[in-house]
């Protein structure tokens, strides 16, 4: 089990929100998006989500699904996912000058995030997985002399994934990720106005669910004893309702790994992740741009005894900024 702390720019939500009902506020257009196209597992995520040129464990079926042809036995993996979100919240309410100020904002949430099993064989390796790559719980607030404005989101997706990987020569493979992707979302917003004494309450609820496909395609070439490669490809994925469509981004990723004994392992991966495909309000002037994140990893085995080994693991990931901006 992995527990990890996320820092949230996990507000995008909100905006999705703010265009479904008519009386939406402004404020909730410029959030940026928390999702998990980085990947799973404490292993990996502890190395800076550096995994795509190694993918040597069960996780491979989020990282790098080719890499699940070298394993040699059953893997079972479980992760739970503990999510600090702290933003500077705009209140367009709250203020004596009636202008809105910023004020500190924390909402805080546990799921069970990522699941898998695989299943070696001798030509063929299959995996089931799960991932839950969206999980937002937003509460938000805002109170001026005689309003109040008072909102929740809640948005999940979950991907459900089945693996095969296989060689297409001695130290090259070869694997496909099939995804089922559940999106579930619901938004409500109360306003009660009291003027005069005569109090007066206003609310609109939103919720929607989809399912949709996706894909995962990966390669491994284990080029020597000491260095790896490999590459993946992660589908769009559509959310659409009767009366709402969007495309969360595509990702191309590259990795490498260098092991120049047995105790050392290297890694560096990048993506381009297609950002400006995700559009939270159609018809509107705001835009995103596509991004680069960078990652570097690495891990050093100590054997303390032959049957008895600890591991010391870091990284670091870099994202170029995936945040709205106005093109009016």
């Amino acid at each position: 089990m992995s527990v990890k702390k996320r820092l949230g720019l996990c507000v995008v939500l909100l905006s999705l929100g703010a265009s479904l009902l008519p009386y939406g506020n402004a404020w909730a257009q410029l959030g940026g998006v928390d999702a998990e196209f980085a990947g799973a597992g404490a292993r990996a995520l502890s190395m800076g989500g550096a995994f795509i040129g190694l993918a040597d464990d069960s996780t491979a079926a989020e990282f790098n699904p080719a890499g699940l042809q070298i394993l040699l036995r059953p893997e079972l993996a479980w992760q739970v996912t503990h999510t600090f979100d702290r933003r500077e919240e705009y209140l367009p309410l709250t203020s004596p000058t009636g202008r809105g100020l910023e004020s500190p904002d924390q909402n805080e949430w546990t799921t069970p995030s990522f699941v898998s099993y695989v299943h070696p064989g001798q030509e063929y390796t299959w995996a089931i997985s799960q991932l839950t790559t969206i999980d937002f719980d937003h509460h938000f607030s805002d109170e001026a002399r005689n309003r109040l404005l008072v909102s929740d989101t809640e948005a999940t997706n979950n991907a459900f994934g089945f693996s095969v990987a296989t060689d297409i020569k001695p130290r090259l493979h070869l694997g496909v990720t099939l995804r089922m992707n559940r999106f579930d979302y619901s938004y409500e917003e109360t306003q009660t106005v009291d003027f005069k004494g005569s109090i007066t309450e206003r609310t609109g609820y939103r919720e929607f669910s989809d399912w949709s496909p996706s894909f995962n395609v990966g390669l491994l070439w284990r080029a020597t004893e000491k260095w790896s490669f490999g590459s993946v490809y992660k589908s769009q994925q559509t959310v659409e309702t009767s009366d709402f469509k969007t495309r969360l981004p595509q990702t191309f990723g590259l990795g490498a790994a260098y092991h120049p004994n047995d105790e050392l392992r290297l890694l560096a991966d990048v993506d381009y992740i297609t950002w400006s495909d995700f559009d939270s309000a159609p018809g509107d002037d705001f835009h995103r741009d596509d991004v680069m994140r960078y990652h570097l990893g690495g891990e050093y085995l100590f054997r303390l005894e032959e049957d008895r080994a600890w591991f010391i693991r870091g990284g670091y990931m870099r994202e170029d900024s995936n945040a709205l901006f106005y093109n009016g």
